[in-house]
Order: C-alpha cells, then structure tokens, then sequence
C-alpha cells in the first residue's frame, strides 16, 4: 500500500467490482483511455481480472471516506508503450466526481517515488491521447517530456488515436 495526505494506493481485489462499475461505466472515464465504458458489475469483474489484478496496479481510496475514486497502475514490459523494461508506463483513471480537485496529481506523485525509491526505475512513460488535455498538464505538472507521437494510438475502442509518448527521467 502507498499513502499520501489523502489517498491511499491499494490492490484491487475482485470484492471491488461494485465500486469499478460505479465508476468505470460513466462514458467519460475509460473512453479518455482509449477503453469503453464498462457496461455491468459481471464486466467489470472481467476487466478487474484482465488488467487490474496484478502487481503495480493500485485503487485510488480516499482516505477520509474510504471510497474508491480510482486507479493508477505502472505497467512494464509489452503492456508498458517505452518498450523498455526498466522503464513502465504510468496510467490512471479518476471518477468524474472527483476530477479537477488534485488526487489525480497527489497519486501520481505517490507512484513516481514509488518507482524511483520503491522499485529502482530510472525513467517512467506516461502516454496520453492527444485530445486529452489533463492528462498532458498533469504529466508535463510532474515533469514528463514528449518523446514522440504515434500517429496510431492503440485504444480498445476499434479506431486509434494519435498518441502522445512522454517520458520522466529520474
């Protein structure tokens, strides 16, 4: 578990399926991710267990509510876009309601030092998809420099996207 001033970084476990679909099944969640909307508890428990049931992978929980508003995960290797693999990629996702009110910022930086103190990384990736506004500020608030962009993001959506690669140094 990692902790900030208000967040908690915790495992997802399956018992958290509930909270994911409340969360993930908004139109305005997973879609800015290049993921749909999930559309039940039974695919959202699905989704946990393809991608979210793993190591690095954390809910974001408030810690004055104990409500799960999100999740950021680091993923290395081929599901990381740096092709490096000491160097993964960052992702997070925050329910609407909780947008614009700096938990986004908080847990990532939680997961930055996590990666350079925790787990010895020399660089982390984030990638955002060019019409994503506040992930690019958010990853250029913590210091993220664009390294490329790729004219065919990978979404899960059945298009792509032009995908901005950026990358943080340690």
């Amino acid at each position: 578990m990692l902790e900030t001033e208000r967040l908690y970084l915790q495992k997802w476990g399956p018992e958290d399926a509930a909270a994911f679909f409340r969360i993930t099944k908004s139109p305005h969640v997973l879609p800015a991710a290049g993921c749909p909307a999930i559309q039940s508890e039974e695919e959202a428990l699905q989704a946990l267990r393809d991608g979210y049931l793993r190591d690095e992978e954390y809910k974001i929980v408030r810690k004055d509510t104990g409500e799960i508003i999100g999740s950021i995960g680091l993923r290395f290797g081929e599901d990381g876009c740096s092709g490096i693999d000491g160097e993964p990629e960052v992702g997070f996702w925050l329910g609407e309601a909780q947008q614009g009110q700096g938990y986004a910022s908080e847990a990532l930086g939680a997961i930055l030092r996590h990666a350079r103190d925790g787990l010895g990384c020399p660089a982390v990736w984030g990638c955002h998809y060019q019409q994503n506004q506040r992930s690019a500020k958010l990853l250029g608030k913590h210091g993220f420099s664009l390294v490329r962009v790729n004219p065919c993001g990978d979404t899960r959506l059945g298009y792509t996207l032009p995908e901005a690669e950026l990358r943080l140094a340690f």
